[in-house]
């Protein structure tokens, strides 16, 4: 029987933590717990954890064809100075981890099945019924939900910075609802207008409606977000600065650091 793949809860911050390879392990089949066995065929094992942002002279390349001939030196600065800017963020992010892995006393994933046996060691998967990388087919359980504060290792300096991160994240999750709802919206010099429910936001967001709030309040600061009550029944009339606002959270989904930009 094939499976029915969906995506298992997830606390969005994990994408920043987390080897780019972890997206993999969280399409899963609807039945729970489920075999390691249902992923063979679908999820690369031997990959590696860490994308690979490819050779400097590919993205060269691709931003001279996006420009005209006459451009084509600035093109070639600014596509170096990104793909070098990614490489110290990609680097960050290696370390940070592996200083994790380390305070943890679990080896550094290099594969995505060495992945999922390190995310296992943090209780992030159960594995239940044999050693994976002995050759046995464990259950597997997510829980891929479970916050960062509860699971990593932290000094008291980094769970605050932690803490604000995860508001930066509800922030930009509800940056990225409002650009969904302000595309359905009639075409307005400079700005898009639209009315939704405080609970209607949160929802398409996939933050509470008290985080909802906090967040308009960030976007205001940071993005030029008008937001208005509408009435007494938790109705908003935010006012969007456009296109400005699309071009600054384009992404699908909250995006790791280093796809950011």
């Amino acid at each position: 029987m094939t499976p029915r793949w969906q995506r298992a809860a997830l606390m969005p911050s994990w994408i920043r933590w987390l080897p780019c390879a972890f997206a993999y392990l969280t399409v899963i089949p609807d039945e729970q717990p489920f075999r390691r066995s249902t992923w063979d065929g679908v999820v690369p094992w031997g990959d590696a954890a860490w994308c690979d942002p490819g050779d400097v002279d590919d993205w060269v390349n691709r931003a001279r064809r996006r420009r005209p001939r006459r451009e084509s030196g600035p093109a070639e600065l600014h596509a170096r100075e990104h793909y070098d800017w990614i490489l110290r963020v990609r680097a960050a992010r290696i370390e940070l981890f592996g200083e994790m892995c380390r305070r943890s006393s679990l080896p550094v994933p290099h594969t995505v099945g060495e992945l999922l046996s390190c995310l296992a060691g943090f209780g992030l998967f159960e594995l239940d019924g044999g050693d994976d990388a002995g050759g046995a087919d464990p259950w597997v359980r997510v829980r891929l939900d479970r916050n960062p504060l509860e699971v990593l290792p932290l000094t008291a300096e980094e769970r605050e910075l932690e803490e604000r991160a995860q508001r930066d994240d509800r922030a930009v999750l509800v940056a990225i609802a409002v650009r969904r709802l302000a595309q359905r919206t009639r075409r307005r010099w400079r700005r898009r207008v639209f009315s939704t429910s405080v609970a209607g936001l949160a929802a398409l967001a996939g933050v509470t409606v008290d985080q909802v709030g906090e967040s308009l309040t960030d976007l205001a600061g940071i993005a030029g977000l008008q937001v208005e009550d509408h009435d007494t029944q938790g109705w908003l009339r935010i006012t969007v600065p456009w296109p400005d606002f699309r071009l600054r959270f384009p992404f699908a989904e909250l995006p790791a650091p280093e796809h950011a930009v």
